[in-house]
């Protein structure tokens, strides 16, 4: 067998001794000179793309709101850690006697436009809307049972009307990010009247677009190199002065949230036709900003007037002014689910709750009914029916077709007045003062606890 195996070597060592030599001499012998010309074809193309982005992207930089800063976390994320075990399971409450390590804050959260990516924040104002800047626009499309043209009746026309429209339609609005710039004296661009500062400030667009042609093509390579994809940005201002409604040519319009029907300033004219087809919508696409001299009313669970002292409202929420979940009860939830190879893990992101506490059991939060947060109090007004769109995952924009609902729907239906089949998970709150602040760090305390029954809209 040795002597077997040694003989095929030495014709394999043959076969290499006179064929290698046929294959370089077959090879052609390029100068120096050739080799450079063909390593800077090579690198030239992603170079020039890298410098167009960087100068698409200093260009942005340079066209800032003035006389503004921007809102946002120095660091990635407070939810970085969010896998955590520690946070899987409850502690005891802070006494006097033991530490309050545990029962915290741990995220904050602001959604300038409805369904939009969100802005998180490490210290924030809470006022009788919710927090400040939260959900104070929202996109809408325009529906009507039939087509119109010029010669349709009044009356046929007056059929449109103007629909908000969420992640639950339009998954991709995951995808529009949002920058919320705020006035702000200490910047070096500060000027009491430019028009940024005096529409008290700026929100920033950005959604995923790719131009046709070269220029689109460059740009995808440019941005590749940075590890992004090119985006395409618009700029509204946060709330404009009458002068700058008129100039703008913006319009106050009726649009309908849910069972509300408000009147609302529309800034449809900012939006970039590109948008609307980004995210699918073939009816007209429009922004509305909530008037806040008439705010929706809250009531149903909510405390009433004669008990805080003011009557509660919000913006563009779904129903009341602040939401909170407990991270122990998210990670409850996603152990509860079935394990799918390769499926994401469930953050706490998809439920785009403002406040996002750490240190309760899971599930704890169910009875609460009065709270304090760091020096302020809240009304637990009920807990948070969910629907669907938790299902889309807030980095990807893609909608699982069943979970985390099917899971939520299998062991959380918990409050008989949500109705059959529809599970809980989070609250709904109230706060008790007009105007307070809170940061992340800040202790909770249960203040009352009781029964909840939930009141549908």
């Amino acid at each position: 067998m040795d002597d077997l195996i040694e003989h095929c070597r030495d014709i394999v060592e043959d076969y290499y001794e006179e064929y290698s030599q046929q294959l370089l001499d077959a090879i052609p012998v390029f100068s120096t000179t050739t080799y450079v010309l063909t390593i800077i074809a090579i690198c030239i193309p992603p170079i020039i793309a890298l410098i167009i982005y960087e100068r698409e992207q200093a260009k942005l930089l340079a066209e800032q709101p003035q006389g503004c800063r921007k809102l946002g976390l120095k660091i990635e994320s407070n939810l970085l850690n969010e896998f955590d075990k520690k946070f899987s399971e409850g502690r005891p409450p802070s006494t006097e006697e033991t530490s309050a390590e545990w029962w915290r804050l741990k995220s904050m959260w602001i959604y300038p436009v409805k369904s939009c990516k969100g802005v998180e924040l490490n210290r924030g104002t809470v006022i009788s809307t919710g927090m400040e800047y939260d959900r104070q626009f929202t996109f809408a499309q325009l529906k009507s049972p039939f087509p119109v043209n010029a010669n349709t009746p009044k009356k046929e026309k007056a059929a449109h009307q103007w629909e908000f429209i969420t992640q639950r339609q339009f998954p991709l609005l995951a995808k529009i990010r949002t920058e919320m710039w705020v006035p702000d004296q200490s910047v070096d661009t500060w000027t009491a009247h430019t028009d940024d500062v005096e529409s008290g400030g700026v929100i920033i667009m950005s959604f995923p677009w790719q131009e046709a042609g070269w220029r689109g093509t460059v740009a995808k390579w440019g941005a590749s190199f940075m590890g992004k994809v090119p985006e395409k940005q618009f700029r509204v201002p946060f709330n404009p002065t009458e002068v700058q409604v008129e100039k703008a040519g913006y319009s106050y319009e009726k649009m309908t949230i849910w069972k509300d029907t408000v009147n609302a300033l529309n800034l449809e004219i900012e939006i970039p036709e590109e948008l609307r087809y980004y995210l699918g919508i073939s009816n007209k696409l429009g922004l509305f900003r909530i008037d806040n001299s008439k705010l929706r009313e809250v009531h149903r669970n909510a405390p009433k007037k004669e008990e805080l002292g003011y009557q509660p409202v919000t913006g563009f929420q779904d129903a009341y002014p602040l939401h909170m979940i407990n991270l122990a009860s998210v990670r409850d939830v996603e152990k509860m689910m079935p394990k799918e190879k390769g499926a994401p893990r469930l953050s706490a992101a998809r439920f785009r709750a403002n406040l996002i506490i750490t240190g309760p059991d899971a599930y704890l939060e169910d009875s609460w009914r009065r709270i304090k947060i760091g020096y302020y109090e809240y009304d637990v007004s009920c807990r948070t029916a969910r629907c669907r769109m938790p299902n889309v995952d807030q980095v990807t924009g893609e909608r699982h077709t069943s979970e985390p609902d099917k899971t939520l729907r299998s062991f959380r239906v918990i409050d008989e007045g949500t109705g059959p089949n529809i599970g809980c998970l989070g609250v709904q709150m109230v706060p008790i003062s007009k105007e307070s602040a809170l940061r992340v760090g800040d202790e909770v305390t249960v203040l009352e606890v009781g029964e909840h029954t939930y009141i549908k809209q």
